[in-house]
């Protein structure tokens, strides 16, 4: 053989090992690529499941959200669903402001992600921002001065606070309540001055209603808005449904109160239509936890009914005061 075909040999095997060798190496490198179809190596697929929203409140945040883990397992068994509230009894933003600001232990953290809900008492703010991914946000005003309570320097302090801890991609929402009871009953042995007589609840409303259109509807800062007390209208008002089947004191609502709160909460969350919601996943007898069992919600078709009419109307007028 002569040199020259001896030079053109080498040159060959130079050529063509290094493709021999990747060709071998070939189902290694794809077993660390993942599959278009599959979730990116920042987010397991039980991250992309995952559904948690926080709601800086008051107990009228404890009560939107008493049975909101029920409706959401219910009609969305598939998703991971945490909640969580930060409560301090009748908390404005402007005290939730003060607080962060001095890193006060004043609230009580609660979280539901098992069917149940856990309570950590005596935390700052941070705690609970810290302790789950949030997705969601919720700011609420309130019942006092509500100009003073959804102004604009409390909500850009409240939401640049939440951003700077909140790691995760998370969205803001707006959560506006309801009213008080009329229903001498419900004063009986209520903590309060106030006189069943003096509420005018079309006032209270209208007053939270105005205000919300004013400061947090076209704020872009919010994702979506939601409204408590308009499905709650809508049953006192429209389907004349008792106080004291929706109410347990002057203020604070029963469980049914909750659940049939919670279901125009869920379709105002998500969007969808009232067709979509699964009567026949409703339980007849909801069991109803927190820390203990503390008995069963008697659940008629009746009632599930009105939940559906009340979740019609709240979804298609939202900021409409019924009958007004």
């Amino acid at each position: 053989m002569t040199l020259k075909k001896i030079l053109c040999l080498c040159l060959c095997v130079c050529v063509l090992l290094p493709v021999l060798c990747s060709c071998t190496n070939a189902p290694a490198s794809n077993e660390t690529t993942a599959s278009p179809t599959q979730p990116k190596p920042t987010e397991s697929a039980e991250e992309a499941n995952a559904l948690r929203i926080m709601i800086l409140g008051s107990s009228r945040s404890v009560n939107t959200f008493h049975l909101l883990y029920e409706v959401f397992k219910d009609q969305m068994p598939d998703r991971e669903i945490t909640l969580g509230i930060m409560y301090y009894s009748g908390c404005s933003m402007s005290m939730h402001t003060n607080f962060i600001k001095k890193n006060q232990p004043v609230y009580a953290y609660y979280r539901n992600n098992k069917g149940y809900w856990e309570i950590t008492r005596n935390t700052n703010m941070e705690y609970g921002l810290r302790d789950q991914a949030w997705d969601v946000i919720l700011l609420q005003a309130g019942t006092g001065d509500l100009s003073d309570n959804m102004n604009e320097p409390c909500r850009k302090f409240l939401t640049e606070y939440v951003d700077s801890v909140v790691t995760h991609p998370h969205t803001f929402w707006w959560h506006t309540t309801w009213f008080n009871s009329t229903d001498p009953a419900l004063y009986q042995n209520a903590n309060t001055t106030l006189k069943p007589e003096s509420i005018d609840q079309v006032k209270q409303l209208t007053d939270q209603i105005d205000a919300a259109k004013k400061y947090v509807l076209e704020d872009p800062m919010f994702e979506g808005r939601i409204c408590s007390g308009t499905p709650m209208m809508y049953a006192l008002k429209e389907l004349k449904i008792p106080e004291t089947a929706l109410y347990r004191d002057h203020t604070h609502l029963c469980d049914y109160g909750s659940l049939l709160v919670g279901y125009s909460w869920y379709v105002q969350f998500t969007g969808k239509p009232v067709t979509q919601i699964n009567l026949d996943v409703i339980p007849q007898n909801l069991r109803i936890e927190q820390h203990q069992y503390l008995g069963d919600l008697q659940i008629t078709d009746q009632m599930k009914q009105e939940m559906i009419q009340t979740a019609q109307y709240t979804l298609e007028n939202p900021w409409t005061i019924p009958g007004q």
